[in-house]
């Protein structure tokens, strides 16, 4: 019988999470986070029991594999929440501003939520395109580059490349070559593994070997993460694996694998 347990327990959870999607149930995030966060706690205590168990030569295995499952399930749904708790403030701030700025006809860049965000920056996270471009068509929009600088990261970082594509039609264009707080919107969206953010800024002649505060190239922070589609997409615009960082490393020192050292070694066929 005690096998049985984790199987019916993990079948309560799915049906309740699915009875709550079904539903269009809205309950409070921080509650969702700490209920998964005790069951969490509960199958790791079980499943080192399980463990234990097994050890003293009991017959417990699908007692530990059933607390793995619900360790795995649980720890996939904590982070969802986590990110749909995010997406929910985000939202509700991004109406917030937008709200304030029909009503008072402000001007759109000064208006900032509690963590300092503006509401290009907001949309930007949530993938507005409609609203980013009307933004940018604002006539405050001209005093506004270093927030839209702040749009573009952001817009990098979650994998918006459409935004991307808006920034850089604006006009007078978009100078993606610019950093802000350490980093580039490019460095954002290698760091983010977000290829398709890094195609449309290389050919938007974003500069590959820009690097950040600390030295560090998109192709060697490629690298570090041992990306070899984002390393061949750099290497192909001409990303150099010879530049150094401020402690004096290089692409080809931060290379973990063989196959990553190959890639870098077309770089030499590209530049020849």
């Amino acid at each position: 019988m005690k096998d049985i347990t984790n199987p019916i327990l993990l079948l309560i959870v799915i049906a309740l999470l699915s009875w709550k999607v079904s539903m269009g149930i809205e309950t409070n995030a921080n509650v969702e986070i700490a209920l998964l966060t005790l069951c969490v706690t509960g199958f790791v205590v079980n499943g080192l029991l399980g463990i234990a168990r097994a050890l003293a030569r009991r017959k417990a295995l699908m007692s530990v594999v059933w607390s793995v499952v619900f360790l795995i399930f649980c720890s996939c749904s904590w982070v969802t929440l986590r990110q749909e708790k995010d997406y929910r403030e985000e939202l509700a701030a991004y109406n917030e501003l937008n709200a304030k700025w029909q009503q008072e006809h402000t001007n759109p860049f000064t208006l900032v939520d509690r963590e300092g965000r503006s509401l290009l920056e907001l949309a930007a996270i949530l993938g507005k395109k409609m609203a980013v471009r009307g933004l940018l068509a604002q006539p405050e929009a001209a005093q506004a580059e270093s927030i839209i600088l702040k749009a573009a990261i952001h817009a990098a970082g979650n994998g918006h490349h459409e935004l991307l594509r808006v920034l850089s039609q604006r006009q007078g264009g978009f100078d993606f070559n610019r950093m802000n707080d350490g980093i580039t919107p490019l460095i954002s969206a290698v760091l983010s593994n977000n290829q398709k953010c890094v195609q449309v800024m290389l050919e938007q002649s974003a500069d590959p070997n820009m690097c950040d505060e600390n030295g560090v190239s998109p192709l060697m922070h490629a690298v570090i993460d041992n990306n070899r589609n984002l390393a061949q997409l750099l290497i192909k615009h001409h990303a150099d694996p010879t530049q150094k960082d401020n402690t004096g490393r290089d692409a080809y020192s931060c290379s973990r694998s063989e196959r990553m050292d190959e890639t870098l070694a077309t770089a030499r066929e590209v530049t020849e």
